[in-house]
């Protein structure tokens, strides 16, 4: 899934405020399932974007929504400050210093931002609590990035096991719900996926890396493409409607009496399964009989807890 795609469909809805998922699927070369992929990639990270139907519908962004529009980053704004103490002398007026406060309030503002990225080519800012917790761990990795500093980590992987790593970290990834940082692990020498949520006592240090040819690109188009679909038929209620748009797309709906029915190929992975059980007895899985069963047994099981 490629960053600057999702960056520049969220600045074509900043201009546009409202396109056509036809529109991003020509746009960009894609499908629209993969647009529909790339707009729930937004959502996930807080973006909050707005579907409708009929004539005049397609996808905008809430009317009250906006993203910084400050394009100077933090090393600029210092190389202007330094250029503008320099030639202070030259003018008979305040001009430099009043610029040079500006630029201070800037950074200023910048400080007390909640963001949970920000660099000069992504900003993306999200409120929900799971951000909450990483996001110091985002801050802190994103400065590295940004200064290319080395960043010494715990990290405990999915069997439980706890290693000290010193990693150069190369790009934030949000994928499936989770955020993860690639990076080259100093250890294994080799690039992995490290986990967020697995990563304690983070540290920035002063040791520099040189950055090489990382194909991140390759390696998580490689998992995507493993993976195991399925053509999902569910049936549903109109109080999901707007939402189950949003993530299957517009023309995977049908009206079926008084409620809906969504035909589309999903990848069969255990966050699918917790979509749907998010909707609780909102949808009702109609095919395939595999995912169907697994459904099933997971909502008995936790209605099990509950007896």
């Amino acid at each position: 899934m490629q960053q600057s795609v999702i960056y520049s469909i969220l600045i074509i809805l900043l201009t546009k405020r409202r396109v056509s998922r036809d529109y991003l699927a020509e746009r960009f070369s894609v499908s629209k399932r993969t647009v529909s992929r790339y707009i729930g990639v937004l959502e996930d990270a807080g973006v909050p974007i707005v579907s409708s139907t009929g004539r005049n519908g397609g996808i905008k962004l809430a009317d009250d929504y906006m993203i910084d529009k400050t394009f100077l980053s933090e090393s600029e704004i210092g190389r202007l400050k330094d250029a503008l103490d320099k030639t202070a002398d030259l003018y008979g007026d305040k001009i430099n210093l009043a610029i040079s406060e500006k630029l201070d309030a800037v950074n200023k503002t910048r400080e007390q931002d909640n963001y949970a990225v920000k660099q000069d080519q992504l900003y993306i800012d999200c409120d929900y609590e799971q951000a909450a917790m990483l996001r110091p761990k985002i801050k802190t990795l994103s400065q590295a990035i940004e200064q290319r500093r080395a960043v010494e980590i715990k990290y405990t992987d999915a069997r439980g096991y706890v290693s000290y790593r010193t990693i150069d970290p190369y790009t934030l990834v949000f994928k499936e719900g989770a955020w993860y940082i690639y990076a080259m692990c100093r250890l294994r020498g080799d690039f992995r996926l490290f986990r967020l949520s697995r990563i304690h006592d983070l540290r920035l240090t002063s040791k520099a890396f040189t950055k090489i040819e990382s194909k991140l690109t390759e390696k998580l188009e490689l998992e995507y493409y493993n993976e195991i679909y399925v053509e999902l038929e569910i049936e549903f209620f109109p109080t999901v409607l707007e939402s189950i748009m949003d993530w299957l797309g517009i023309d995977a709906v049908t009206e079926r009496g008084t409620k809906y029915i969504a035909r589309a190929e999903v990848p069969l992975t255990d966050a699918l399964i917790k979509r749907l059980l998010s909707y609780g007895s909102s949808i009702k899985v109609l095919s395939p009989l595999e995912l169907r069963e697994r459904v099933r047994d997971e909502a008995m099981l936790m209605s099990n807890i509950y007896k």
